[in-house]
């Protein structure tokens, strides 16, 4: 039923120009003097735009925003807000990925970490919250110390925690920190929905975003995921919050450092042959 679903929905947005503009983004060839208006440069200023912030800020009411997966992630977030960034029923704000990536990890500055101890790092970052650190592109496993206790004495070798503000990280070799490639999750989330309804978001991985690589907020309906992929986020990898309904089909939710896929205050998550870690979390 899905299916057939899916299929009309693109046979309407893809067909009916007249209700639905798209706006293409390529970070690899486009510019942001561009009008988006189209996937390859036709002049002085036709063409995809560069980044995800100046797609959204072109975006209205019932538009199309086309990802070119050039096989580099983008970095950076996308937050759609009210009637301009909605739909309708048969007419949905669509975001399809192509299969493209959305990240929001960060390398650590050199000169970031501090020896504190013996082969003991301190890594102090200006956003606080949850956290992913990640080395040559692969995360790190993180320590979750019980409540209140010191938990710098239990920390393994290859392992980080978070205490106090800052992550400590055990050295688990000769190199130090500051001579590998550390990365880590600088921006908060992915996608962020607030009072939207009729969302189509298709074939995007969300990945290494400090909380959460979706969450919908503030009374969001007719939210559709297609195909999305949510891993190894801070927190959670999809988050329905807010009396939002999310209807969630294939993709994948996993790796995620607290919760999976995360339902708060009244709100609704429906998955459909999505492959999520462990079952749905419910809090608070």
């Amino acid at each position: 039923m899905f299916g057939r679903l899916v299929t009309l929905i693109a046979v309407v947005v893809f067909t009916t120009p007249v209700i639905a503009g798209e706006i293409y983004v390529d970070s690899s060839m486009g510019r942001d003097a561009y009008d988006g208006a189209s996937i390859e440069s036709r002049g002085s200023n036709s063409g995809p735009v560069a980044t995800l912030g100046r797609a959204i800020q072109l975006a209205q009411f019932g538009d199309v925003i086309v990802l070119r997966n050039t096989g580099i992630p983008y970095y950076g977030s996308i937050s759609l807000t009210g009637e301009r960034h909605s739909g309708t029923r048969y007419h949905p704000f669509v975001i399809e990925g192509n299969g493209a990536t959305i990240s929001g990890l960060r390398a650590v500055p050199p000169g970031s970490w501090q020896l504190v101890s013996p082969k003991l790092w301190k890594l102090t970052l200006t956003r606080k919250g949850y956290y992913r650190l990640l080395r040559n592109g692969r995360p790190l496993p993180e320590y979750i110390p019980e409540d209140g206790l010191e938990p710098l004495s239990k920390l393994k070798a290859g392992h980080w925690v978070a205490w106090r503000g800052s992550l400590y990280f055990r050295q688990d070799g000769d190199n130090h920190p500051e001579d590998q490639a550390f990365a880590f999750a600088a921006d908060q989330t992915g996608i962020s929905l607030h009072q939207v309804s009729n969302v189509l978001i298709s074939n995007v991985t969300l990945q290494h975003f400090r909380f959460d690589g979706l969450h919908a907020q503030g009374l969001c309906d007719g939210i559709i995921l297609d195909n999305v992929t949510a891993i190894e986020n801070g927190r959670a990898g999809v988050v329905s919050s807010g009396a939002s309904r999310i209807e969630i089909f294939g993709g994948k939710i996993a790796a995620n450092g607290r919760h999976q896929l995360l339902v708060l205050n009244r709100s609704v998550a429906i998955p459909n042959d999505c492959d999520i870690e462990e079952s749905l979390t419910a809090g608070k």
